[in-house]
C-alpha cells in the first residue's frame, strides 16, 4: 500500500491541474511529471517522495522497525519488490504507475547502497555516450542491482527475490525501450 500511493498523479493534478495518466507517456512517475508540467521542482519533488516510499517500506518492514519476527536478507528484498511491485501497478489510480526506478531506489539505499551507486553510475555514463533514457535506465538496473545482489543474497529466496525485483523493474521498461531504439514515440 505504500508503494501505491500516487504521488505524482496527486501533485500533478493539485499542485499543476494535469493528469500525468493522460498525458505524456501516461506514467505516473517523476519523468513524466517534470516532463507535462515542465516543472523540474514537480519532477524533483515527486522524485524524492517516490524515493521515501521505497525507504519507509524497507525500514518498516524489511529492517523490522513494524515488525520484528521479519528481518533478514529475503525480508528486506520481499519489501523492496513489494513497495515496487505497489508503485508500478498502483491500487488506487486502476492499476496504472510507475517504473519503480526512484521508489526502488530509495529502498535499495537500505538493503543494498552500493547497487544504487552502480546503478547510478552507469546511467549517467550511459546517458552521456548516448542520450536514451530507457536503455540508460535497463541497464543501469540489469547492472547494478543483479551482481551486487549475488555477491549480498546467501539464500536462495533472496536470490530469487532479486531476481524478481529486476524482472519487475525492467518489464515496465520494455515498451519504451523498444520504442526509443526504432526512433518510434516512447509511451
Amino acid at each position: 500500500m505504500i508503494g501505491s500511493f500516487p504521488t505524482a498523479f496527486l501533485l500533478g493534478r493539485y499542485l499543476k491541474k494535469i493528469d500525468v495518466i493522460k498525458e505524456g507517456t501516461g506514467n505516473v512517475g517523476a519523468m513524466n511529471a517534470y516532463e507535462v508540467s515542465g516543472s523540474p521542482l514537480l519532477g524533483i519533488a515527486v522524485g524524492i517522495i517516490d524515493a521515501a516510499k521505497g525507504a519507509t517500506a524497507v525500514l518498516l518492514f524489511g529492517q523490522g522497525i513494524l515488525f520484528r519476527s521479519g528481518t533478514g536478507q529475503a525480508m528486506l528484498i520481499l519489501s523492496t519488490l513489494s513497495v515496487v511491485t505497489g508503485h508500478n501497478y498502483s491500487v488506487f489510480i486502476g492499476f496504472k504507475g510507475g517504473r519503480g526506478l526512484a521508489t526502488s531506489a530509495g529502498a535499495m539505499l537500505f538493503v543494498q547502497p552500493l547497487s544504487v551507486a552502480i546503478f547510478v553510475a552507469v546511467y549517467f555514463i550511459l546517458r552521456l555516450v548516448h542520450f536514451r533514457l530507457y536503455l540508460s535506465s535497463t541497464v543501469g538496473v540489469v547492472v547494478g542491482f543483479i551482481p551486487v545482489f549475488w555477491k549480498f543474497a546467501t539464500s536462495l529466496p533472496a536470490e530469487l527475490l532479486s531476481v524478481a525485483l529486476v524482472v519487475v523493474l525492467v518489464s515496465k521498461h520494455i515498451v519504451p525501450l523498444k520504442a526509443e531504439l526504432l526512433g518510434t514515440r516512447v509511451s
